[in-house]
């Protein structure tokens, strides 16, 4: 099965019954994740919210605090690959995972430094 993108013009009613195994930005070991915590449509993401999503999986999955792991959540519902999200985008995801290492008493990630170019 080819795996998608599905863009915010679709109609509502498609994108609320897409399963999440037919979209890209989601790997094997992150559906296997999502299942098991009862999502399995994009639909289901959406009604959550990024925010709540990544909190939830978290808590299941504290591994997955991580900035990339929540860029592929805003990505998948932005429908847009997670390669081509700007640091500006990246910017609420790293907020998050500050707020969340805060919460459970870890230090915070910096941004990444930028390289200068020549």
């Amino acid at each position: 099965m080819k795996r998608v993108l599905v863009s915010k013009d679709i109609d509502s009613n498609e994108r609320q019954k897409t399963p999440l195994s037919q979209l890209i930005n989601f790997g094997p070991v992150t559906l296997e994740e999502f299942h098991s915590m009862g999502f399995t449509t994009l639909g289901q993401l959406e009604a959550l919210g990024w925010e709540d999503v990544c909190r939830k999986w978290v808590e299941h999955f504290p591994e997955r605090l991580h900035v990339m792991a929540f860029v592929g959540v805003i990505a998948t519902l932005e429908g847009i690959p997670w390669t081509k999200v700007t640091e500006a985008e990246k910017a609420p995801a790293r907020r998050l995972v500050n707020e969340l290492r805060r919460e459970f008493g870890m230090p915070s990630v910096k941004p990444p430094k930028r390289k200068k170019r020549k």
